[in-house]
């Protein structure tokens, strides 16, 4: 305990290294797509409550916790948990540098295998700049849309939104469409600047460790 006590930032800093090169593996497993839904975002809350609660326990001299206590220490994961709950009826797909025009000619080329008929919108994203968009699909006889948001680039980053879809395995058949549709990807040019992180923050606590 006294060396943990002594070492908590270089410790700190190696975990923070070894978290985002874990990370930048995932994505390279997951080919930059990655799809989030209620269960993810509820597990993400989750881990992230457990570590604040524990760090604080950990950190704080007071040993008896009373229920104000513990309100005002999770109180920062109540409002990613609202949020939660308020997109409770949203999934999304995430893309790393993926050409917008492919993600979307994968997209309708499988509504139109599964007969379904949309309408098709686009329209500049007023909350940024200019070259950032906006295309919505609606599909005909229902609430359920389809948006996403893209920059006019060659290579963007995407969210896909799923609003009141009900049909699960389609999602799920996209993200194995967009992964099997990706050209080959290098690992260190696809997680570069997470790697330049990781790096940094490993060799960092590495050398306080050591006593550099």
């Amino acid at each position: 305990m006294d060396f943990i006590d002594q070492n908590i930032f270089p410790l700190f800093l190696l975990m923070i290294g070894a978290l985002l090169f874990m990370d930048a593996i995932t994505n390279f497993q997951q080919k930059g797509v990655s799809k989030i839904s209620t269960g993810n975002r509820f597990q993400g809350i989750l881990i992230t409550g457990l570590i604040t609660l524990g760090l604080l326990v950990y950190t704080t001299s007071n040993k008896y916790w009373d229920i104000n206590s513990l309100f005002l220490a999770l109180s920062p994961i109540l409002v990613p948990f609202i949020i939660m709950i308020m997109q409770r009826k949203k999934d999304e797909i995430h893309i790393k540098k993926y050409e917008p025009q492919k993600v979307m000619d994968i997209l309708e080329k499988k509504l139109n295998d599964k007969r379904y008929s949309f309408n098709k919108d686009v329209k500049a994203n007023e909350d940024y700049i200019s070259s950032n968009y906006i295309t919505k699909y609606y599909l005909d006889d229902s609430n359920q849309t389809i948006k996403i948001k893209w920059k006019d680039l060659e290579t963007s980053g995407l969210e896909v939104e799923f609003q009141n879809f009900a049909d699960k395995d389609f999602i799920n058949e996209v993200v194995g469409d967009l992964r099997e549709e990706r050209p080959p990807i290098s690992f260190f040019k696809f997680n570069k600047i997470s790697l330049i992180i990781s790096a940094i923050a490993i060799y960092i606590g590495s050398m306080q460790l050591l006593g550099f």
